[in-house]
């Protein structure tokens, strides 16, 4: 589990540096595999702005820039990349910067009889990415020469990668991991803020879950009006840091929920999923496949089904192997207006069973395999439609359930004795 420490402050203040709470987590059992400092990458880039650009008077494709970095003396520089101009906030890494991804420390050169000081960068050059087509500009307006590049691009963090057991499903979600960093300082825990949904229900969607064993609850939400684009930066940012690649905002809220609460969630495309089930009023269902079955899951491949898989169903024809991968035909994608997202409890011996029969795991499935807090399904379906009220413009207009969990509150209390578990695991 790859922890971002600036997302963990959100839910507990933290008074240690990285290395102790790495140490701290470590004793209580959570091994720290890699500390990871992104701030290392962009150590000594500020924010510059282009002044004057003209053409490299001995080169075609060089330009000779004027760059002001907040200092007395603006930078001369030259630049090969084709997207420079005047009039541009840029990253330059001045001189004596060690930039560790491309393993470089800036020295004052000549380029062609040029002189040349600092470095104006692209997102290659600060480890952002493999490939880059030319230097990166910034977008923002409250921003000036001379600022620290680190906050405005995602760098100003450091990574804990911690190595979970299989008995600790908690920690495979930020929440989870707070509740520890909890438990072992005394901190208070501050959990996301949750918005109370008035979600009706509605004829047109119908909940049927066959296999109750298999899918203990199951809430699908029709959200509508949605507009799928790029998501905001700070989401990008959460999760690369997660190790988690960006599609787009409502497929990242999704995966920005699973690694928040550890909570599973796929949304599907609503026109999709009507057009396979043959009908506007859907039926979701939960079931075991049949024998001869066929499902295109996302990753492109199509699966021949084993009776083993648990599928989710629209008017029982596939759409997803469930708890594992969504299927190709019902993804969400550019042209989605509408969604029907779907949140869910599954019996972690099925999911296991399904995604070894295809010898395939994901993020959803390697949590539901470990077990998925039961409590805080509705908490995590809620966070979801909030971000993505606020973030795709999505408005819930309809909801249906299934809920076949134990209600815990009505089984015979077990009495505890606290002198007699002190006696049996020691007195903190």
């Amino acid at each position: 589990m790859r922890v971002s420490l600036n997302w963990l402050k959100e839910f507990v203040d933290i008074n240690m540096s990285p290395e102790e709470l790495g140490r701290v987590l470590t004793i209580a059992g959570f091994e720290l595999e890699e500390l990871i400092d992104l701030r290392s990458q962009a150590d000594g880039v500020v924010v510059g702005k282009v002044l004057e650009r003209s053409q490299h008077p001995n080169a075609d494709k060089l330009s000779v820039c004027k760059v002001d970095i907040g200092a007395e003396e603006h930078l001369n520089n030259v630049c090969g990349a084709s997207n420079v101009r005047a009039d541009i906030f840029v990253p330059v890494a001045t001189v004596g910067t060690f930039l560790p991804a491309i393993n470089l420390k800036l020295k004052p050169t000549k380029l062609r009889g040029e002189p040349s000081a600092g470095m104006i960068c692209s997102l290659t050059e600060l480890g952002l990415e493999k490939e880059s087509e030319g230097i990166y500009i910034f977008e923002e307006d409250n921003i000036k020469p001379g600022d620290d590049v680190r906050p405005l691009m995602g760098l100003n963090e450091v990574i804990l990668d911690l190595a979970t057991t299989a008995n600790r499903a908690d920690a495979l979600s930020m929440v989870g991991i707070a509740r520890e960093v909890c438990a072992l300082t005394g901190a208070e825990m501050r959990l996301p803020e949750i918005e109370e949904q008035n979600i009706t229900a509605n004829s047109s969607l119908k909940i049927d879950v066959q296999e109750s064993e298999a899918c203990m609850a199951y809430i699908g939400t029709v959200i509508e009006g949605v507009k799928v684009e790029p998501s905001p930066d700070w989401l990008k940012w959460r999760l690369e840091a997660a190790g988690t690649r960006p599609i787009n905002n409502v497929v990242d809220v999704t995966n920005y929920v699973l690694l928040e609460w550890g909570q599973p969630l796929h949304a599907f495309d609503r026109e999709k999923l009507q057009q396979v089930a043959g009908n506007s009023d859907l039926n979701i269902g939960v079931r075991f496949a049949a024998e001869g079955e066929k499902l295109k899951t996302l990753d492109e491949q199509e699966r021949n089904l084993a009776t083993e898989n648990l599928l989710i169903t629209a008017n029982d024809k596939p759409v997803a192997l469930g708890g594992v991968l969504g299927g190709e035909e019902t993804e969400v994608d550019g042209n989605t207006n509408n969604i029907v997202l779907e949140a869910a409890l599954f019996d972690p011996v099925a999911i296991r069973r399904s995604s070894r029969a295809h010898s395939m795991r994901s993020e959803a499935s390697t949590r539901y395999e470990r077990g998925v807090n039961q409590v805080e399904l509705e908490s995590a379906c809620k966070r979801a439609i909030a971000l993505l009220q606020e973030l795709a413009g999505g408005n819930p207009v309809a909801q249906g359930m299934s809920d076949n969990r134990v209600d815990f509150y009505s089984l015979p209390a077990i009495e505890l004795r606290l002198n007699r578990i002190n006696h049996l695991l020691g007195a903190v």
